[in-house]
């Protein structure tokens, strides 16, 4: 492909917290920003018009029908599309989310009726994902990298316990700690385990998550096994 690539970062409903770790790029933004043209971008002041983009960045999850038809129109015009972070990729933190519940009646403003909050890959075709709330920044950097080079954005396919392995840390579920480290896609460099917190799971399942061992594991320290755990693998208690 000739020319820059032209990209437009977009945002649905979300605190922006992933967008602000795009801006919290500062060392390599300038440098970056120069190797591509950003055509639209909200957060910094570029609207651009229906014009094709190569690149799509969402972030948020989709919680209206104006989001919907606004993400369908997005999808359209771009030629490859991004869902950056636990919003655009799960619908909100995955873990935490009520997955009994896919509506809320409720009274909102402009007239909205029902609440939801729903991934970007309900509604269209997502090329990558982003994991992370927020982001790490690094995974964005290399996510421009790999779109520079034209090389194929994996996700990755190890469990933050491989990386709590790796940093040397002592295992949570062995001091009686509910840690969903084992079934969680990593990434994130053990961040929470790392500080003697909990992985409670907010980049999502890990490709191969086997949630009947870590129930058993989980009842055989025990620790309370948490009811999204028992929702997820069925909803079946043993």
């Amino acid at each position: 492909m000739g020319g820059k690539l032209r990209i437009g970062v977009f945002s649905l409903s979300s605190c922006e917290g992933c967008l602000v770790q795009l801006l919290n790029l500062e060392d390599v933004l300038l440098d970056l920003f120069n190797r591509v043209e950003i055509v639209d971008f909200r957060l910094i002041g570029l609207k651009g018009g229906e014009e094709p983009l190569d690149v799509a960045i969402v972030e948020g999850a989709v919680m209206s029908e104006e989001e919907e038809r606004r993400l369908e129109e997005i999808r359209r015009r771009s030629r490859l599309l991004v869902a950056l972070g636990d919003c655009a990729c799960s619908g909100g933190k995955f873990i935490v989310k009520d997955f009994g519940i896919e509506r809320v009646d409720a009274n909102l403003p402009r007239g909205v009726r029902e609440f939801r909050a729903d991934p970007l890959d309900k509604y269209v075709k997502v090329d990558y994902y982003v994991y992370g709330c927020p982001v790490e920044r690094r995974e964005i950097f290399s996510l421009f990298k790999d779109l520079l080079l034209g090389k194929e954005i994996k996700r990755v396919s190890y469990n933050v316990c491989a990386e709590c392995i790796l940093r040397e840390n002592a295992c949570l579920l062995d001091r009686g700690m509910p840690c969903l480290g084992p079934i969680t896609r990593g990434g994130c460099g053990a961040l929470c385990p790392s500080s003697g917190r909990e992985c409670q799971g907010c980049r999502g399942l890990a490709e191969d998550a086997n949630i009947d061992s870590l129930v058993e594991i989980m009842k055989e320290k025990g620790i309370e096994v948490p009811e999204f755990l028992w929702i997820i693998r069925g909803g079946v208690r043993r």
